[in-house]
């Protein structure tokens, strides 16, 4: 089950990665509230309302779960422990969650001097974790194709960080470049499939074999993927900054066709796994990849129809269809792992299998309430009086996704009913 590449013996303590991980569904849950008081369409993406709401879920949920969970992996991955990270890590959480409420609420109410100071608390979160990580990696005992990823990653990362400033900035002075709307585009791009997709394509290079007993992603895709895709995206925001949709249009093609064969390469080997067991993480694998599969497809198909509103769908789609059904299938499975691996080290057993710690109904339904909001939130895209509907399975389906990562959690800190090996 294990890659023999990895170091579990680096591994930090579950306390760390886990504050992130429960962490994300509660602004998942307040984004879902924002919706319910303050998003009454989705239609105009540059409202203020909107872009609130956008944060809430890719700083707050996405961001959030990501940080844990390259807090857990870095170590592993690269046989280095990260330096201080009982000091950092809560640093860390402490500046992205304060920094992200008081960017909500600057935001919503356009308070520039507040948004300065939420975007230097968001700025130093992420520049903390950076050069953390840097300080880390120049000891790396194996550069994997996974830390290629992360590494990918965090340089797309840095970009959208820098683009940002750049538009908090515009705000607070009221001054609009001509380039301001090919900057917002550039920064969504970098987010999106710089930051977001580059790290989820890392993990998955472990996961997907590790869980799912699966082959391993073609060598060719994993030697080369990140930096095409790297490259691609510079070539977009040049594009865009140059105002050449011809020359647009060509690398928007080509970052569709390789994270089409991501998609299609990644249910490949999930259908040819050698343990066909079947449970809500597998669901939310499939489902996360035909919605990545969506997304590329409408958003190819929306350079001919010029669809505002489908514009919008697709940013749904992506980031609520494959991200976070990505994200939430592998906290799933990493988080009763991580309980299981730190209790079996700490001595204990006669305890719950990794599958029993939060149980496949209650992941099964949380699952359900996952795929109804996003088609809420889909048509919710083209017609407002679903902003009811919407608010109400976003609070849901992120309320039960918190109470089960409580429930696979809590036996490692009550440790009860569970007895420790005497030697």
């Amino acid at each position: 089950m294990f890659n023999s590449s990895l170091s579990l013996d680096q591994a930090p303590p579950l306390k760390i990665p886990l504050r992130f991980f429960i962490t994300s569904p509660i602004f998942g849950l307040l984004a879902g509230l924002f919706i319910l008081g303050f998003v009454s369409s989705l239609q105009a993406r540059s409202s203020l309302s909107v872009v609130v709401f956008t944060h809430l879920i890719t700083l707050g949920f996405l961001a959030m779960t990501m940080l844990g969970a390259m807090f857990q992996m870095l170590p592993v991955t690269a046989g280095v422990t990260l330096k201080h990270q009982q000091i950092i890590a809560p640093m860390v959480h402490g500046l992205l969650t304060a920094g992200l409420l008081l960017f909500a609420y600057a935001f919503y109410n356009y308070q520039p001097t507040l948004m300065i100071v939420a975007m230097a608390m968001l700025l130093s979160a992420f520049l903390v974790f950076v050069v953390a990580t840097i300080s880390t990696l120049k000891n790396a005992k194996n550069i994997t194709p996974t830390i290629k990823a992360f590494i990918g990653a965090l340089a797309s990362l840095l970009v959208a960080l820098l683009l940002a400033g750049y538009l908090v900035l515009s705000h607070v002075n009221t001054g609009f470049s001509e380039y301001h709307q090919a900057v917002v585009y550039t920064h969504i791009i970098f987010s999106l499939l710089g930051w977001i997709a580059m790290l989820i394509i890392g993990v998955s290079y472990q996961v997907i074999p590790m869980f799912y007993v699966a082959d391993a992603y073609p060598k060719l895709y994993t030697k080369y993927a990140i930096k095409v895709i790297f490259i691609l995206l510079v070539g977009l925001g040049f594009s865009l900054i140059i105002d050449n949709p011809s020359l647009y249009l060509l690398f928007k093609v080509f970052v569709a066709l390789v994270l089409a064969d991501y998609a299609i390469s990644t249910i490949g080997l999930l259908l040819n796994r050698k343990r066909k067991i079947i449970d809500t993480t597998t669901y939310y694998w499939y489902f996360a990849m035909l919605m990545l599969l969506a997304s590329i497809g409408l958003s190819v198909a929306n350079e001919w129809l010029h669809m505002a509103q489908l514009n919008t769908m697709v940013v749904v789609v992506f980031i609520y269809g494959f991200a976070m059904s990505v994200i939430t299938g592998m906290m799933y499975k990493i988080v009763p792992f991580l309980v299981w691996f730190h209790l079996t080290n700490e001595g204990y057993m006669s305890m719950p299998t990794m599958h029993e710690l939060i149980g496949k109904k209650l992941t099964t339904i949380q699952f359900i309430l996952h795929v109804l909001t996003l088609l809420s939130l889909a048509i919710f895209a083209f017609d407002s009086s679903f902003q009811i509907a919407t608010g109400v399975l976003m609070v849901l389906s992120n309320a039960l996704l918190l109470a089960n990562l409580i429930k696979g959690s809590k036996i490692y800190f009550t440790k009860r009913g569970l007895q420790k090996m005497s030697f």
